[in-house]
């Protein structure tokens, strides 16, 4: 009370709010909330989480981190359980310290995505242009695919299959803006990129280094995957050679030595008549 019979008492705004919340606190039986208990709120961060089902019983809801539940992404694919990326490795997944995101760039894009701690997970998306979508949709699509996949997934690498020839100028065309499209991503989510390849997949893959698309998906039912496509079956390999460098397991081929050309005898002699 005031001493003077002229002012009125003090108002206090969070009166009400903190009567009411001590109310609710009480009705399901909180005994740590910060605001019911303001004088121990160093001990209660200290405390174990109680419930109304006694000190053993598991936390509220509220006090659990945050669960991504039925996880749209990877959207495709089906995850490959009880084999082995990489050979002579025991269990489901390699020991590995990254995220990595293979594709098989193109309009039927094949990806495979190995994370830490959980199986590989593969398959095929396709962004062939309909009649109803303006020049630029498909591009667009394949950007957020990729753009949901990378944040979604935390990737840390991206390996992708590095073209030098194509098949006609549409095919050229068309991978030089996925690669665009992939190296943009990238760069916005500080993810390394590791091109590999044709011919170096292939033999790392296959043993040959110019393996068909038969022979690759073959090389992938044995290795226990179900690929969808050829496109499936060359990520599954793209993502089993940057796994094996990421480990430091994979060595380059050295390159055969080129053959010298030696001008034939007759040849020689008649340029020393000459």
């Amino acid at each position: 009370m005031n001493a003077s019979p002229n002012l009125t008492d003090p108002y206090d705004p969070m009166a009400g709010t903190l009567a009411r919340t001590a109310m609710q606190c009480a009705a399901r039986g909180c005994d740590g909330c910060l605001v019911c208990r303001s004088a121990g709120a160093a001990q209660v961060v200290q405390e174990p989480h109680k419930t109304a089902g006694g000190a053993g019983a598991a936390p509220a809801s509220f006090a659990r981190a945050a669960v991504f539940q039925g996880e749209p992404f990877p959207p495709l694919g089906e995850p490959e359980h009880g084999t082995s990326p990489v050979p002579d490795v025991p269990g489901n997944v390699p020991a590995l310290n990254v995220n990595i995101l293979a594709l098989d760039l193109g309009t039927k894009l094949g990806w495979a995505l190995q994370r830490r701690g959980r199986p590989i997970t593969h398959g095929t998306e396709s962004f062939a242009p309909r009649k109803s979508w303006s020049p630029g949709q498909r591009w667009q699509r394949f950007r957020t695919f990729l753009h949901e996949v990378v944040a979604h997934n935390n990737v840390h690498v991206i390996a992708y299959e590095d073209v030098k020839r194509h098949a006609g100028t549409d095919a050229a065309h068309a991978y030089g803006a996925f690669l665009a499209l992939t190296e943009l991503v990238a760069d916005s989510h500080r993810v390394r990129l590791v091109p590999v390849g044709v011919g170096t997949i292939k033999k790392h893959w296959t043993g040959k280094g110019n393996a068909d698309k038969a022979a690759m998906e073959a090389q992938a039912r044995a290795r226990g995957f179900r690929p969808e496509s050829d496109n499936d079956a060359d990520a599954l390999a793209i993502l089993h050679l940057a796994i094996a460098k990421e480990k430091r397991e994979w060595v380059a081929p050295q390159a055969k030595p080129k053959a010298r050309r030696t001008r034939k005898s007759g040849a020689v002699a008649q340029e020393r008549k000459a």
